[in-house]
């Protein structure tokens, strides 16, 4: 891989996990929010969104396996609602998942998925999904990843772990709040509130381009 095309694989997958940068702004922000701001037409506006977006499945499947995986143990209602309308949904595939959603548990599918970036955008809506903080659990749990130097997906679930809980934490209090109960335990995320997100971005970046002139990662 050449270096300006990790630089750019790496930029665009930190960017990936701020769901409003990918989706239609209005859905997006009910993602990032649905844990304090409850809106009643979540289902709808997810059916209208994944009948018309052109996000590649791939990427917002992560996004809404951890969302609707975790609302649908949540809130009953939800996941009744979503079961009358999912043939609605138009896409194949997508209709695919949420009926896989709507028959599983998401601890379960959490057990069962490897440790990757996609992992930390599951945990993430699983969050905003709910305010359940051991889904924070499962992502500081990744963090540590970021000193792999074998493993380029190991260490990428590392960064994005780290970037992403720095990012979070200055937009969501209580992220900022969960953190610091545990930052006597957990010595790294004194680092994650202190630093900029961008900080963690850069020093990312910087690992990938030495990695690669030693010949690692290329």
């Amino acid at each position: 891989m050449k270096k300006a095309t990790i630089i750019l694989a790496i930029t665009l997958m930190l960017s990936e996990i701020s769901f409003a940068q990918n989706m239609n702004r209005d859905f997006g922000q009910i993602l990032q929010t649905y844990y304090l701001h409850k809106d009643n037409d979540v289902v709808d506006k997810a059916v209208d969104f994944i009948n018309k977006t052109p996000m590649d499945y791939n990427k917002l499947s992560p996004i809404l396996t951890g969302f609707f995986g975790a609302a649908f143990i949540n809130d009953k209602t939800i996941k009744s609602d979503f079961a009358k309308k999912l043939n609605l949904v138009e896409k194949p595939e997508f209709k695919q998942l949420l009926t896989f959603l709507l028959s599983s548990n998401i601890d379960t599918i959490y057990s069962k998925t490897k440790i990757s970036t996609s992992l930390n955008d599951m945990n993430w809506s699983s969050f905003f999904a709910t305010g359940s903080t051991k889904y924070l659990d499962n992502i500081i749990a990744n963090a540590p990843y970021i000193e792999n130097r074998t493993d380029l997906n190991l260490f990428l679930a590392g960064a994005t772990a780290k970037w992403s809980l720095s990012s979070n934490s200055r937009q969501h209090a209580l992220v900022t709040k969960y953190l610091n109960s545990l930052i006597n335990k957990n010595i790294m995320l004194k680092e994650i509130l202190e630093k900029e997100p961008q900080y963690f971005q850069n020093a990312t970046i910087g690992i990938l381009k030495i990695q690669r002139e030693k010949g690692i990662w290329n």
